[in-house]
């Protein structure tokens, strides 16, 4: 499948190693490193759900200004799914619009793509054994020199420093609603389940008010609890939502039609 962060840049390398958990990287990234923030330029660097969410709140943004302000769609290639990703400044550099002389303006809440740099993850299906499986591989760039320097650490080890299982957590449903898709070749996509995915994965101001005031729960059947949730959290928001579009796409009984409805015109799946 196309990975949770993709390359940033479509001029990366990948090393065709295969890592896991426990294989062992150099790396190593601070001002004094020489290629500090070269690789902060030119990025194609996609925003998990949890991504904006985050750096939203950090910026004491709305949602709509943040997607104006800071983004721009981008279709996955594979998949054909689209996402957002962030909008690089209009400069001769195009660099990051957080970039700042002292490094990252939004480190605290940077996005789950530079966390795992320079690795990148992905899921694929493992169907003999009907379970998902992580991989790793690493991004190797000329310029990088933090590579191969730096304290010994595994894969697993670099993640926890990064803060990367926390903030992946909340997306892997929604990353294997990608996989699927991808698994499924290349077929035409409806436009209306083009247009519930990027909802989902990108506004969840817009997705709530679809929620809470159109005709979605005569159509839905949604426990109070539930409602009470969504209503106040946008990270449970989030994971309602992944588990509605697993519904919706592919028939999998997360979130259940009423069965005497039929206020909303049935929904196409992939």
């Amino acid at each position: 499948m196309e990975p949770i962060v993709p390359l940033k840049g479509l001029d990366k390398i990948i090393q065709p190693i295969r890592l896991t958990g426990k294989s062992k990287i150099l790396f190593h990234c601070e001002p004094n490193v020489p290629c500090f923030k070269l690789c902060c330029s030119a990025l194609y660097l996609p925003l998990t759900p949890y991504d904006i969410i985050r750096i939203r709140d950090f910026l004491k943004l709305t949602t709509d200004e943040f997607l104006i302000l800071y983004t721009e769609p981008f279709i996955l290639p594979k998949s054909q799914l689209p996402i957002a990703r962030l909008k690089m400044r209009d400069d001769e550099e195009k660099t990051c619009p957080f970039l700042e002389e002292g490094g990252c303006s939004i480190y605290s809440v940077r996005p789950l793509a530079c966390r795992y740099y320079p690795l990148g993850f992905g899921l694929f299906r493992n169907r003999d054994e009907g379970r998902n499986e992580d991989f790793y591989y690493l991004v190797q760039e000329g310029f990088c020199q933090g590579l191969e320097s730096g304290k010994e650490m595994t894969v697993d080890e670099y993640r926890q420093s990064q803060g990367i299982p926390e903030l992946e957590e909340p997306i892997l449903e929604w990353a294997e609603i990608i996989m699927k898709k991808e698994s499924l070749g290349p077929i035409d996509v409806p436009e209306k389940s083009v247009e519930l995915f990027f909802m989902v994965s990108t506004n969840p101001d817009r997705f709530r008010d679809f929620v809470f005031n159109s005709k979605f729960l005569d159509v839905f059947e949604v426990d109070e609890e539930t409602l009470k949730r969504i209503k106040e959290d946008d990270l449970a928001l989030l994971q309602f939502g992944f588990k509605w579009l697993k519904s919706v796409l592919f028939g999998e009984g997360y979130v259940k039609r009423r069965k005497t409805s039929s206020s909303i015109k049935k929904i196409k799946p992939f």
